[in-house]
């Protein structure tokens, strides 16, 4: 898709975006590959239906294997929720900082990356090393899990990164779980990390349909 379009273009190209999450990763966001660079991210088909399902459902929890695109993925959902809808808090959380900060880094990759003619819809209006907001009102924090984290916030969306193996998880959801009330959802990602932590219950509960979560195994 030419960067050069015409006003009515943009608006159209605009619309398609906020219309199909997969339309907007497909043809507008960027990765960066350790060999080749930046390159564009397109999704294989298994990504687009876990995407779709992170519209879909308010709440959901992924079993993954390393290296399968699963947090760029959450990455572009981010993005895509940021740009699309106003006034998105977000909060990634993980057991430390610098985790969290490996998924932030590619939601950044990829704003900063996007085509200029976004630029007539929607600004940054901070970037800093752990916040990206925008003026439509929509951002973006990182933090490491504590039993203060986003307490004190009403979020749109949590996701909690490599949450199985975040020690005493199961207390801090109690903390985290009220910052959902008001419509909330969730994204909780993780590899596996044996049984009997929150996340094992969790997913495995969901796989009986025992609690509102979504179970995707990858």
């Amino acid at each position: 898709m030419s960067q050069y379009l015409s006003k009515e273009d943009i608006i159209k190209e605009f619309s398609k975006c906020g219309k199909s999450i997969i339309y907007f990763i497909d043809l507008y966001c960027k990765i960066l590959e350790p060999q080749k660079g930046l390159i564009p991210f397109k999704t294989w088909p298994f990504q687009k239906k876990l995407v779709e399902d992170f519209v879909d459902f308010r709440f959901n929890i992924v079993l993954k294997s390393r290296q399968l695109g699963i947090s760029t993925l959450t990455a572009a959902y981010i993005v895509w929720l940021m740009i699309f809808f106003r006034g998105k808090s977000i909060l990634i959380v993980a057991t430390k900082q610098k985790t969290a900060g490996v998924l932030f880094k590619k939601v950044k990759v990829m704003f900063s990356n996007l085509p200029p003619w976004v630029s007539k819809f929607v600004k940054v209006k901070v970037d800093n090393a752990t916040s990206l907001s925008l003026d439509n009102g929509s951002e973006v924090k990182i933090t490491a899990i504590s039993a203060d984290a986003g307490r004190a916030d009403s979020l749109s969306l949590l996701v909690i990164d490599e949450a199985a193996h975040v020690e005493g998880l199961e207390d801090l959801w109690t903390a985290l779980s009220p910052t959902l009330a008001a419509g909330g959802r969730c994204i909780a990602l993780s590899s596996p990390n044996g049984c009997g932590n929150w996340f094992h219950k969790v997913f495995s509960h969901a796989e009986l349909q025992l609690n509102e979560f979504h179970p995707t195994k990858v």
